[in-house]
């Protein structure tokens, strides 16, 4: 397995704040968002993306840990069977699973984990179908 995309999820306060100050220093707004309660930016050369949930919506709950200062990175899978595949390997190398595998509302496919020390990822199929 490998990830085919990498980005990062922060969890905010007020979500149009957070837009304002991003989009006051310049960075390029991701033209992706689909939920209320998301800013989104890319950053760098290389077009890294940032999603800023606000703490409060549901979709936060799925991909951020709930705090505001900490980042979570998001690693993608192309199937179901890839993503079951990545919480098996997960458990089998001592990682904590603290979002078991499920479907979202949203109908994204996924999990949250944690590695042996402590640092946070989650791996998500985005076919929300």
């Amino acid at each position: 397995m490998k990830a085919k995309k990498i980005w990062a999820n922060f969890s905010v306060q007020d979500v149009k704040r957070t837009n304002d100050f991003y989009t006051q220093l310049g960075f390029t707004p991701n033209n992706t968002n689909n939920f209320p309660k998301l800013a989104s930016f890319l950053f760098g050369d290389d077009k890294f993306v940032i999603h800023f949930f606000e703490k409060d919506s549901q979709i936060n709950d799925f991909l951020t840990s709930g705090s505001t200062s900490e980042i979570i990175f998001t690693l993608s899978a192309e199937t179901e069977t890839e993503v079951k595949e990545w919480a098996a390997k997960v458990k089998n190398a001592g990682g904590t699973i603290f979002k078991e595998v499920q479907r979202d509302e949203k109908g994204y496919y996924g999990f949250a984990f944690a590695d042996p020390d402590g640092h946070k990822f989650n791996v998500l199929l985005m076919d929300n179908r």
